[in-house]
């Protein structure tokens, strides 16, 4: 995958909140009106997280031409830290409009860099009064810049794995091990974030029948309609993996029990449709969940307790 695609919204969602947390803690810290990260594109510099502050004048979404004369242009092109404490007093910054419009005078900020070593972009913060930062301050910036770096990492290691050799070949969703593992790295940021993990264990309804009066070419095919059916019905944070035989996860990250019955009803709907698009034998399925409540459960206690739940439905 491009390292320009790894951090798109649809699919790393749980990254840019940590990201924005990041940026608003070093505001407070800083006692700081304006912290950012931003990115450096071809034609110029994006501003991807802002802090949240009614005196931050500049949004997330915002955009500076290549050629305008700003400091994080000087931290990208030199790949070094930069503090300006006093800009208006400093000629270099006299076309600066982040100086000369905007009325800013402090700027510290320093280089982030993609897994490869190619410029990221910039984490900065800005104050509109001449600062004196010392050099635990500077420190502690550095340290939260090697924090995103190790992000960029993880996401970089989470995308190839999504598509290399813990898919399962037959269904082109994850296998056990790949949903386990990956299932373990949702948990970490999903609970530290204070958001709602669940794990929904399906299993086909019938599935045996159809194998031996259609074949197992057919019954295959009806695998293939249900691993559809969940990857439609997800969103790109969700996590789909097979178990093993006729059996499917879903590790999703939704705000109460509710939202999950949503999902699993979507998904039947959707798995019904492509039986009939496909004209194949009618199928169901049974789904139980379980919320994972603690960073210190394994995700093999957490599918145990999504397949006990399924089981206890199936039989009632």
């Amino acid at each position: 995958m491009p390292y320009a695609d790894l951090l798109k919204p649809e699919s790393s969602q749980q990254t840019l909140l940590k990201w924005q947390k990041t940026v608003d803690l070093m505001a407070k810290i800083f006692s700081a009106p304006a912290a950012f990260v931003v990115q450096k594109k071809e034609d110029g510099f994006a501003v991807m997280i802002a802090s949240d502050q009614e005196e931050n004048p500049y949004p997330a979404g915002g955009f500076i031409p290549q050629e305008t004369n700003i400091f994080c242009k000087h931290v990208v092109a030199n790949n070094r830290n930069l503090y300006e404490q006093n800009g208006s007093a400093n000629r270099q910054w006299d076309d600066n409009p982040e100086v000369a419009v905007d009325g800013f005078e402090s700027y510290l900020g320093v280089p982030i860099h993609w897994p490869n070593g190619k410029s990221f972009g910039t984490l900065c913060v800005m104050d509109f009064k001449p600062t004196n930062y010392n050099a635990s301050l500077v420190e502690f910036i550095e340290h939260l810049r090697d924090m995103l770096e190790d992000d960029l990492v993880m996401i970089e290691r989470y995308s190839k794995i999504k598509a290399i050799a813990m898919q399962d070949p037959l269904t082109e969703v994850l296998n056990r091990r790949a949903t386990e593992i990956l299932g373990e790295h949702k948990r970490d940021i999903v609970l530290k974030l204070g958001g709602a993990l669940y794990c929904i264990f399906l299993d086909l309804d019938g599935f045996k029948p159809i194998n031996d009066s259609y074949g197992h070419k057919i019954g295959d095919q009806v695998l293939q309609s249900l691993a559809e059916a969940l990857k439609a019905t997800s969103s790109e944070d969700d996590i789909i993996g097979r178990y093993g035989g006729d059996e499917f996860l879903a590790i999703v990250q939704r705000d109460n029990e509710e939202a999950v019955n949503d999902f699993i009803f979507q998904s039947e709907a959707n798995f019904y449709q492509a039986l009939k698009e496909k004209k194949l034998p009618k199928c169901g399925f049974s789904a139980g969940f379980a919320k994972c409540e603690s960073k210190f459960e394994s995700m093999a206690s957490l599918f145990a307790r999504a397949d006990k739940h399924m089981y206890q439905k199936k039989t009632t």
